[in-house]
């Protein structure tokens, strides 16, 4: 049905605590239900709900409408009714698809920082931030809205990629969403994220500037690649640390183009450990959203069972204050283990660094 609209994003709490709420229960997780709706006009007042069903969204016929308005999968105004309602104008028809398994995801998350204007969490490394394709109560918005409901609406400023660590930072007014946003869009913002790459980089510093647009060799829809026509992207990189066939990274994106950080190092020699779309091969990512779990041998080949990336620290200004505001996310878990297993002493980016 057009006109989907998914309602409901809502956080809240103090706690600075690893929380590791999954799924929920409460009414919270009523305002997460995904719903496909449209208002009746006022030329459509009077009609069959079936026959504006079928009139209006043809990829289904009258007679399977019918079906999915007996089986309460079409509501009037929040209503279970017959295929035969009449409708008037200003009736809302709803349709509720039938709930779908969401893939696992790590639940974790901390709270960094909270006042406010703004929220900012450091999520694991297999969350995504919002509802996508077969993510929807999986979310770290819907783990918050379950956890923290008292802190009223928040408002997504930039995002992170699901299998991206590291810190996110949310709005609480839509006048702070705007302000960020303008920091954003103005590249005021200083981003720095640790990542652990295949390969020796060709210097301790330097600046990898190639244009990026949709990727016109991959299997993967959403896949960026090099182009010539693509838009201008720049990425800074500082070598940490050195080891045989890999190494330790900083990256600071200048630009904030889709994929930048990942697509740039694997242009450069340098794919990210556990990069499941431009490390080792696409088969792992096509086989991961077909369903089918990625064997031992196969996470032994990645090198992590997720792209090992970042983001490791974030500034912007105060909404309010216009004070520079820091945001450090610790090193996660098993970044820190991918460190150690290969000899290197993860300490000095695990220290707590709050505002």
């Amino acid at each position: 049905m057009e006109d989907e609209s998914e309602t409901g994003v809502y956080v809240g709490g103090s706690d600075p605590q690893m929380s590791a709420s999954q799924g929920a229960t409460s009414d919270v997780v009523r305002r997460w239900v995904r719903r496909g709706q449209t208002r009746v006009d006022p030329h459509d007042d009077g009609k069959r709900l079936d026959r504006f069903l079928a009139g209006r969204f043809t990829y289904r016929s009258r007679t399977q409408w019918g079906e999915l308005i007996r089986a309460g999968r079409i509501t009037v105004n929040q209503a279970r009714v017959r295929p035969s309602r009449g409708l008037r104008q200003g009736d809302v028809v709803s349709y509720v698809p039938t709930p779908r398994s969401e893939p696992p995801i790590d639940p974790r998350f901390r709270t960094l920082y909270r006042d406010d204007c703004l929220v900012a969490i450091a999520k694991s490394g297999n969350l995504p931030i919002h509802p996508s394709g077969r993510y929807f109560r999986h979310t770290l918005l819907h783990l918050l809205a379950d956890a923290h409901p008292e802190w009223g609406t928040l408002y997504v400023i930039h995002r992170l990629d699901r299998e991206t660590s590291g810190v996110v930072v949310f709005a609480r007014s839509s006048e702070a969403t705007e302000c960020v946003a303008v920091q954003f869009r103005e590249r005021r913002v200083e981003k720095r994220y640790l990542a652990l790459v295949e390969g020796s980089p060709p210097e301790e510093r330097f600046v990898i500037e190639k244009r990026l647009g949709p990727a016109t060799n991959s299997l993967i829809r959403k896949a960026v690649g090099v182009r010539d026509d693509g838009l201008p992207a720049a990425t800074e990189i500082r070598v940490l640390h050195r080891g045989a066939g890999w190494a330790w990274i900083e990256a600071r994106p200048r630009t904030g183009r889709q994929h930048q950080i990942r697509v740039h190092l694997k242009s450069a020699g340098l794919p990210i450990v556990g990069d499941k779309v431009y490390g080792r091969s696409e088969r792992f990512f096509l086989k991961f959203i077909s369903g089918e779990p990625l064997t031992p041998e196969e996470e032994t080949i990645l090198g992590m069972s997720r792209q090992a990336l970042h983001a490791y620290s974030l500034a912007i200004a105060h909404p309010t204050s216009g004070e520079p505001l820091v945001l450090t996310a610790p090193l996660p878990q098993d970044l820190a283990a991918a460190l150690t297993k290969r000899g290197l002493d993860p300490t000095p980016w695990q220290a707590e660094h709050r505002p």
